[in-house]
């Protein structure tokens, strides 16, 4: 009797942790900052409004110093009215092969001539084997500024991304407005940066049939 006893008392101190182990747990939506991504703006779950415009990278190698001098001296320029903040964001991910690799294989099948067949099956290889590595990586840079949520809230943080993005064009830079897919993306990249949803693509190449 007293072993069952404990035995029921030891199942309820059981059941007890695993309950207290199940209210510490949190749902990944839980765990994000994020309510929603609509109209190309994030709405955070504490009141504030998010955007971002996406820079393209540019080598100020292959420029002259007076050119460097200029582009640096421009963005400085367009920069310098600017009275609200914003934030700088760069991070590295693993390079996206696969259209790349789609048109290698369109290629493939097109291609008549065996010994070009074989060439472009050992670039597929060399292609897919980079992909699934992850070691080739790409600079994304982003810049991104918040607008706490009040009326016309969402209108006046689209507006000072027009307007961020005509001073970036006039400084010489490539940029655009991140659209809802690629909030996604970018999210997802800040999660888990080093993770590549790749797989290893491969073509299977058939002999030619031998004359008899």
């Amino acid at each position: 009797m007293k072993f069952l006893k404990s035995k029921k008392k030891k199942e309820n101190e059981v059941s007890e942790e695993k309950l207290e182990q199940q209210r510490r747990e949190k749902t990944a939506q839980q765990w994000i900052p994020i309510a929603d991504i609509e109209g190309n703006i994030v709405y955070r779950k504490d009141n504030i409004l998010v955007g971002a415009l996406r820079v393209q990278p540019e080598n100020l190698n292959l420029l002259s110093d007076r050119e460097k001098r200029r582009k640096v001296e421009s963005l400085a320029e367009e920069l310098n009215g600017e009275r609200e903040s914003l934030q700088i964001f760069c991070i590295g991910r693993p390079v996206d092969l696969n259209n790349y690799l789609e048109w290698l294989q369109e290629k493939a099948k097109m291609e008549q001539d065996f010994t070009r067949k074989q060439v472009l099956k050992g670039y597929i290889q060399q292609a897919s084997q980079m992909a699934a590595s992850g070691e080739i990586t790409e600079r994304r840079f982003y810049i991104m500024i918040t607008k706490k949520y009040e009326k016309r809230a969402e209108e006046e943080l689209m507006n000072r991304l027009n307007e961020l993005q005509t001073k970036l064009s006039t400084a010489e830079l490539t940029t655009n407005i991140c659209k809802d897919d690629e909030l996604m993306d970018l999210f997802c990249l800040f999660a888990n940066p080093i993770q590549a949803s790749f797989e290893k693509t491969e073509i299977r190449m058939d002999l030619p049939s031998i004359l008899r």
